[in-house]
């Protein structure tokens, strides 16, 4: 029974989330935000300590809003709503996460970019892992984990056990990377979500082909440093290898375009934000995708129906993360008014430029000590929204965004390949890919220079 209205609340999130920009109005997002206090109180006590402290957090957050800002109705209202938008598009990503793991097509991506050859497997993981990552998100992971680490045998490295440990960690770290990027434009991300609530007024249209730009560099940067690292061998490749079938890849290729650009068109059509259009748009994709695998509607709803049953209740500690952490810090960037953060900038002394490059690196540092990235973009962005023009603020969480999720040792991701490997924490995050972190925020501290300059000129 609790976990059926576990799984009722979380629809229930969604519903009001997707109905508030439609003409539902405060009344569908206090909706949807008492559906999610509800499914806390049914499954946050269960939630393991990460979160839990988040919700005690969120908790003194709300006391503290009750006892001294002069309008804590208003303000209570707004982070709680805010949260439930964020935890309406993750419960709806679920949808497609439940197609995508039983789905013959993402097993064939998989192992395609698991049998390429030495000189383009990191490149072909990177880019595999990325492109997945749009529809299964953190399922891809281990997904491709598994196989990877399957195929990566001590005979197949010719009983050299360096050999596999170089392989181990090339394959991790392009799985991890092409994984992380996603968050920095992914239109069905957390981060874009975020970013959109954060900053008001972004105009996604421009934002969305603006930060896969930037996605493009930061993965062409970690293939340069794999090459540089680890150069092509001199020996001579084997003859006779198989023709690679590519249409897997492709067919993968066309089912993310079509859910990006019906999200697109949705929201473009009907005048919403795209996290809105994204919403409205994936759980209905997950039954045609069902369908398509198993061809016979009565079980695709049937299965569906039961492993959603199954699987919303299990999404406690993401939901209290998530929508703590989204919550307290629109809370805390509430006591912090344009005024106070104008004057501060003031006596800084410094160029906003700096101020964003600085914003951006100070995500990534307190990623590093634990601090959930939506607790730092949405505090620290929204003290210094004023500041800069709004495409080049958001530009600078995002990137920082991917860029931590792939170093940042209490992530789920890291802590995810970590245990894959075999290795630690500290080796994944700093070890493999402190090199491609540190140059990633310098060349993002560049991408802004550049961003900055083209909005000077261009406006």
């Amino acid at each position: 029974m609790r976990a059926a209205l576990a799984t009722l609340a979380l629809l229930a999130v969604i519903v009001g989330a997707i109905a508030q920009p439609l003409g539902g109005g405060g009344l569908a997002g206090l909706g949807a935000s008492a559906a999610l206090i509800f499914y806390l109180a049914l499954e946050g006590w269960r939630c393991q300590m990460q979160g839990r402290v988040i919700l005690v957090l969120a908790i003194m957050a709300a006391a503290a809003t009750l006892i001294w800002h002069p309008q804590p109705a208003a303000i209570l209202s707004k982070a709680a709503i805010a949260a439930s938008s964020i935890i309406g598009l993750f419960a709806a990503l679920g949808f497609l996460r439940e197609a995508a793991e039983t789905s013959p097509l993402v097993q064939q991506c998989g192992e395609l970019m698991v049998r390429q050859p030495p000189g383009r497997r990191y490149l072909v993981l990177t880019l595999g892992s990325h492109l997945i990552s749009l529809v299964l998100n953190f399922g891809v992971l281990p997904l491709l984990g598994t196989m990877v680490m399957k195929g990566n045998t001590l005979e197949a490295a010719g009983g050299e056990q360096r050999i596999v440990d170089i392989r181990t960690r090339r394959m991790l770290s392009a799985m991890l990377r092409g994984f992380a990027m996603m968050t920095a434009w992914s239109p069905l991300s957390v981060s874009f979500a975020v970013t959109v609530v954060v900053i008001p007024g972004l105009d996604w249209t421009h934002l969305l082909p603006l930060q896969a730009g930037l996605a493009s560099l930061m993965l062409a940067l970690g293939w340069y440093l794999d090459r540089r690292a680890y150069p092509p061998s001199s020996r001579p490749r084997a003859t006779g290898e198989q023709r690679t079938d590519w249409l897997p890849a492709w067919r993968m290729t066309a089912l993310v375009a079509a859910v990006v650009c019906t999200s697109v068109a949705l929201a473009e059509t009907l005048g919403v934000k795209l996290v809105v259009g994204a919403m409205l748009t994936v759980p209905p994709s997950a039954l045609v995708w069902l369908w398509w695998q198993k061809r016979q509607p009565a079980l695709v709803l049937k299965e569906l129906g039961y492993n959603v049953l199954r699987n919303m209740p299990n999404f406690r500690d993401e939901v209290a993360m998530l929508g703590g952490a989204m919550f307290a810090g629109t809370i805390a960037a509430a006591f912090l008014s344009p005024d106070s953060i104008g004057a501060l900038v003031q006596g800084l002394g410094l160029p906003p430029l700096v101020l964003v490059i600085l914003l951006a690196w100070s995500i990534m540092a307190l990623a590093q000590l634990g601090v959930s990235q939506i607790a730092s973009v949405t505090l620290l962005g929204g003290a210094l929204v004023h500041v800069a023009p709004p495409l080049v603020l958001a530009s600078a969480m995002m990137g920082a965004w991917g860029l931590s999720a792939s170093s940042t040792v209490v992530g789920a991701a890291v802590l995810t390949v970590a245990r894959i490997g075999g290795v630690s924490v500290k080796v994944v995050g700093r070890d493999w890919n402190g090199l491609y972190v540190l140059s990633g925020g310098l060349l993002l501290a560049v991408w802004l220079v550049v961003l900055e300059q083209a909005y000077v000129t261009f406006g």
